[in-house]
């Protein structure tokens, strides 16, 4: 074992963002994550969001034409 390892911190040994992530592994947490979500789809929006798409659709007015 690298004696280097031991002064180095548990969070910094572990995988670096630069290691890539499996194709497989990637698929399977993206087939997780709308398994989890996909309820949601069917529900309704909040109206206080919908004031703030309808908002977000209507031209500013200080905007330059």
């Amino acid at each position: 074992m690298d004696t280097t390892d031991l002064d180095c911190p548990a969070h910094e040994r572990a995988a670096k963002p630069s290691d890539p992530i499996s194709l497989a592994v990637q698929d399977g947490i993206g087939a997780q994550l709308r398994a989890m979500y996909r309820n949601l789809e069917a529900e309704p929006l909040p109206d206080h969001l919908l004031d703030l798409l309808k908002q977000l659709d209507e031209p500013r007015s200080d905007e330059v034409s």
